[in-house]
């Protein structure tokens, strides 16, 4: 008798080597070089797009970054691997390493990123307007941009992409955005650096508004309309959905200067993952800039 295969999804186990290109080490985290969840999900579109070619990656669901991908000084580049299968959701993918455990010859898998590429057909308008993103009610703050970068998320000179003076208030952020000059890969989702600033935005709120300094762990979903270019000029309005004491949840629209939308998050979700060891300065709970 043969078994019945059809509700279930083979998995295939994808080798591939992470080149660490000296940009990569400006995006750090407690003093040591983190690959960034925008890079993890190129290198995830990448494989899927190898495997699969007719994949639609511009809609994105149900990603989680469950722990960083640490990078050590020496590191050149990082063996890992990619999971990926297929089910009726889309095409599942996730990013992972192996460590020895305790010098054994055991090792165990640690995932560091996953989501789903659905490839909707049809892809839902905007939910917000340029016209709307562009106005910030209620008591704004204008912080620089230099005091967002040597304070607030010191990240090195390549993740510097917010720029002039971010708009903080109660009920969101709005940040002119550079979209990066490094040697990052656009051609596939877009300039990761332009997402990976809307971050700052919301790191930055968390700090004002929730007393913590968050990063970013999954999202719902992203929706790509027009891929965001290396070099170009954006707008990123970010708003709190829900804030709870471990979790804050944003939603994140990114427009260009002719009020095209780019990008759509939603249901971003940041945290504290540092246990209360990092803390916002008190000037920016204070809101004096």
């Amino acid at each position: 008798v043969m078994a019945d295969l059809s509700g279930q999804t083979m998995s295939r186990l994808c080798p591939v080597k992470l080149e660490i290109a000296t940009y990569l080490r400006d995006h750090s985290f407690d003093g040591r070089a983190v690959f960034p969840a925008v890079e993890a999900l190129i290198t995830l579109a990448k494989s899927v797009k190898s495997h699969y070619p007719q994949a639609v990656l511009h809609d994105q669901r149900s990603a989680l970054f469950p722990r960083p991908l640490f990078v050590e000084t020496a590191d050149r580049s990082l063996d890992a691997q990619i999971e990926i299968d297929e089910s009726a959701d889309g095409i599942h993918a996730s990013l992972q390493t192996s460590v020895k455990i305790h010098n054994t010859a055991i090792s165990r898998t640690l995932d560091h990123a996953r989501v789903t590429f659905a490839g909707a057909a049809v892809l839902p308008g905007a939910t917000m307007s340029f016209r709307t993103a562009r106005k910030m009610e209620n008591r704004c703050i204008q912080i620089p941009a230099t005091s967002i970068y040597r304070e607030l998320v010191p990240f090195g000179e390549s993740y510097q992409n917010i720029t002039g003076d971010l708009s903080v208030s109660e009920e969101g952020a709005l940040a002119d955005i550079q979209g990066g000059s490094a040697a990052a890969d656009d051609a596939i989702l877009g300039s990761p650096f332009v997402l990976d600033a809307a971050m700052h935005a919301a790191c930055v709120w968390g700090q004002r508004f929730a007393d913590m300094v968050p990063f970013p762990v999954g999202f719902d979903r992203r929706i790509i309309y027009k891929t965001t270019q290396k070099g170009g000029a954006y707008c990123a309005r970010v708003n709190p959905v829900k804030v709870e004491r471990e979790v804050l949840t944003f939603d994140v629209w990114i427009f260009d200067p002719d009020g095209r939308i780019h990008e759509t998050v939603s249901g971003l979700r940041m945290r504290d993952i540092t246990g209360g060891r990092m803390r916002p300065p008190a000037w920016i709970k204070d809101g004096i800039c």
